[in-house]
């Protein structure tokens, strides 16, 4: 889980990463890395017991894991994950700094280092019960098994490559559905492939939203953030991310990908600081995020109304439902 609070001097997200992988018709090739990533270890004496530094051509990746073949693989998947998001916004010009990830092997490690670097705001963190968390440009983690770790860190890699990239501020439930595009991964050898269309658990959750009536309107979903879900029951938790990531999967894919052009155009403008509709640069210093702007601001990239848009995504919804139910 990852916590983003909405109206405070950080944003955080809480996610549920669910394991798993099942095969469903891609439209896009995999992507990821095509040869292994150079890497180099060093020694991280910032902590007790002393870690590891895992050098990477864009990530700095600090670790109390010992298993250097361990760090070796979660290495070459954030330098696959970085492929992926590249693949997903291309126009958004790339960072030439390293992002740093922490990715400790024990939850009590994890706890005290989020006790020593989140200050008044740990508590928050410190509710997550599984996975990680992301603050401004850096993510931290701890060790729940190689799919589930590895799912989580590509999920809190894209929040992490947002903040470094992006000056404007998508809304947070596009920015969770879009992360939820990059959980599922699968190994060509030792190299880490993506095909964004893939999510099983995701899928699944989606279609028992369906079957329960409990997907959120569009209207309330485009004004929604992952601190509303809180203390919610779980199936409830798990629709809002369903239906996040079925949107991503809209923007993506629906009708041979028509809305794919209207998404690179919302990355590229939020990259360079002319998101249509977005305020949060005048409220930089809080980084707030003004819900009403999300409506307008879907509407002016996808050239439809919102109830269009509502309509032509609950039509892409019962296409994937179907295709479930089916295999």
């Amino acid at each position: 889980m990852t916590v983003r609070r909405i109206g405070s001097h950080f944003v955080a997200a809480i996610i549920l990463i669910l394991a798993g992988c099942a095969h469903q018709k891609a439209p896009v090739s995999p992507v990821g890395l095509t040869r292994l990533a150079p890497i180099r270890f060093e020694n991280w004496n910032g902590v007790t017991p002393p870690g590891q530094r895992v050098v990477l051509p864009h990530y700095a990746m600090y670790s109390t894991i010992a298993d250097r073949q361990v760090l070796g693989q979660l290495g070459q998947l954030m330098e696959g994950a970085w492929q992926a998001y590249r693949s997903l916004a291309p126009e958004v010009p790339a960072s030439g700094r390293s992002m740093r990830c922490y990715i400790f092997e024990s939850r009590s490690e994890w706890a005290a280092f989020t006790e020593n670097h989140t200050g008044e705001d740990a508590a928050i963190y410190l509710r997550v019960n599984r996975g990680g968390y992301t603050v401004g440009d850096w993510f931290v983690a701890y060790w729940i098994g190689d799919v589930a770790t590895f799912s989580v860190a590509a999920h809190e890699g894209w929040h992490q490559y947002v903040a470094r990239h992006l000056r404007d501020r998508l809304p947070p439930f596009l920015e969770e559905g879009l992360a939820c595009l990059f959980e599922q991964m699968r190994w060509e050898g030792a190299l880490p492939r993506w095909d964004l269309a893939r999510n099983q658990p995701r899928l699944a959750s989606l279609r028992a939203a369906v079957d329960a009536n409990e997907l959120y309107p569009l209207a309330q979903l485009v004004r929604m953030h992952a601190g509303q879900v809180v203390g919610k029951r779980n199936a409830q938790i798990e629709a809002f991310y369903a239906e996040c990531w079925g949107f991503a999967r809209f923007l993506q894919d629906a009708e041979g990908g028509r809305y794919r052009p209207a998404l690179r155009r919302m990355l590229a403008d939020a990259a360079r600081g002319r998101l249509f509709g977005d305020n949060s640069r005048e409220q930089a210093a809080r980084m707030l995020w003004d819900p009403a702007t999300a409506q307008p601001m879907l509407e002016h990239y996808l050239g439809m109304s919102l109830p269009d848009i509502e309509m032509a995504f609950q039509r892409f919804i019962n296409q994937l439902v179907e295709v479930a139910r089916e295999t």
